[in-house]
């Protein structure tokens, strides 16, 4: 199974989870982000022995071509020297380097094919990788969002749903009218006490007796008899 066919199976198999289960979004997407991250680890891992493979591959093939240039240069050399059958040996050497040589080609022309693929998809899951940590924030913001409005609804409801917490409040509003009353009645009694105490008063200053002096000047006048102010008055004359 290719990289990236593992890469959408995580995905996948964690968003059916998501769905079925309805797990908590915040720990599902920390948990997919972790097992992606180590398929990312996984496909850095092969792309290293890839490209390693090609590495050898490269040298391999050169030394092929090296070689068979090598018993060229033999067979040459054996011609000049009127050495055939030296030169005929050179030149069988030669194609079998030259034989290696191509065959070292071929495999790595599939291998720099598959080493192209293996770096498209880890790129590719890079991407996709920075796209989900892009996306986590905005759907943990809209989780936590739904959240506070489901329980919101929740507390409008209970709201509707406690006739107990209305009974309460008639009973406190009940209780508050009554001290109100008592209040008034108080104010009421102290008016009529602070009335009666004046009017006592008053009562009692009409019912003192007069002054000595005031009443003798009062029968005097019933007499037409003179004043002590009058007699006094004469004497000083």
């Amino acid at each position: 199974m290719g990289i990236i066919s593992r890469f959408i199976n995580v995905v996948r198999a964690y968003s059916n989870s998501f769905l079925d289960k309805a797990e908590d979004p915040e720990k599902m997407l920390q948990q997919m982000l972790s097992d992606l991250e180590g398929q990312k680890r996984q496909a850095k891992q092969q792309m290293t022995e890839a490209l390693a493979l090609q590495k050898r591959l490269e040298r391999d093939t050169e030394k092929e071509h090296k070689e068979a240039e090598k018993w060229e240069q033999k067979a040459i050399l054996a011609v000049q020297n009127d050495k055939d059958d030296l030169a005929k040996e050179a030149l069988v050497r030669k194609k079998d380097h030259e034989r290696r040589a191509e065959e070292f080609e071929i495999q790595l022309e599939k291998h720099r094919a598959n080493a192209e693929t293996l770096r498209s998809g880890y790129q590719a899951m890079e991407d996709k990788i920075e796209e989900i940590k892009r996306k986590k924030g905005l759907l943990l913001a809209k989780q936590k969002q739904a959240e506070a409005q489901e329980k919101i609804y929740q507390t409008i409801e209970g709201i509707g749903d406690s006739s107990g917490a209305i009974e309460t409040l008639e009973r406190v509003e009940e209780k508050v009218d009554s001290m109100q009353a008592k209040a008034e009645a108080y104010q009421e009694i102290s008016i009529d006490s602070e009335k009666e105490s004046l009017e006592k008063k008053f009562k009692e200053l009409e019912d003192t007796p007069p002054d000595i002096e005031t009443e003798l000047l009062e029968l005097k006048k019933r007499a037409a008899l003179p004043s002590p102010e009058d007699n006094n008055s004469s004497s000083d004359k």
